[in-house]
């Protein structure tokens, strides 16, 4: 039951006044030399994806359905990678689904094709981008988050599971009064991040956030 709740609560939002339920989650996206858009939302599902280092953003929609997408949470052609301004070795992304417009469907849902443009750039409120001399000289590393949890005892319990399963050289406590946050990392490259997901899925521990820097 503990494992469950780690899972649903920080992916699910809903809507007060419609019912609408919105996904949101970041992770990492697989880059693709094919034109489709895979998730596991139904095709056609529109997104809202955020580049979560530049706050470059694009909505598109989905060209089909896998079950399980393992250790990363949409795949995306070179297309998409590019007008976002992914790293292609490390693409953080931010997901968000979107309600379907009619309007929007008739003019953008269409399948990208890599020897067209994709559409311009949708451009978030930035905050605190990085230069590019900055971004030569950066090695960015991963770190998978677990909480803030407001009680230590629900903490202490989440560390002694991963300290079972995960070299402990890689965990960290950061604790506070009702804020309790276990860290895991750093983790050097995606290859390291997929053996740790491997072990946390698991137990049923998936449902971090994470954070490259």
């Amino acid at each position: 039951m503990l494992r469950r709740i780690i899972v649903v609560l920080p992916i699910f939002f809903f809507s007060c006044t419609s019912n609408y339920t919105v996904y949101e989650k970041k992770g990492f996206a697989k880059v693709s030399n094919n034109n489709k858009i895979i998730s596991t939302f139904a095709k056609g599902t529109l997104l809202r994806l955020t580049n979560v280092k530049t706050k470059n953003s694009t909505v598109v929609a989905t060209n089909g359905k896998l079950k399980n997408s393992g250790s990363r949470i949409i795949t995306l052609p070179i297309a998409v990678i590019e007008e976002l301004n992914l790293k292609k070795n490390l693409p953080f992304i931010h997901l968000q689904t979107l309600r379907k417009n009619k309007i929007f469907i008739a003019k953008k849902a269409k399948t990208f094709d890599e020897e067209k443009k994709v559409s311009k750039k949708v451009a978030l409120e930035t905050i605190g981008v990085l230069s590019l001399k900055e971004k030569k000289i950066m090695n960015d590393k991963i770190y998978l988050i677990f909480g803030p949890f407001y009680y230590e005892s629900f903490a202490k319990q989440i560390y002694k599971v991963l300290n079972k399963k995960i070299n402990n050289s890689l965990i960290f406590k950061d604790y506070k009064v009702k804020n309790y946050t276990i860290l895991i990392g750093p983790l050097n490259n995606l290859k390291e991040y997929d053996k740790i997901y491997l072990k946390l899925g698991k137990i049923g521990l998936i449902g971090f956030d994470i954070k490259v820097q």
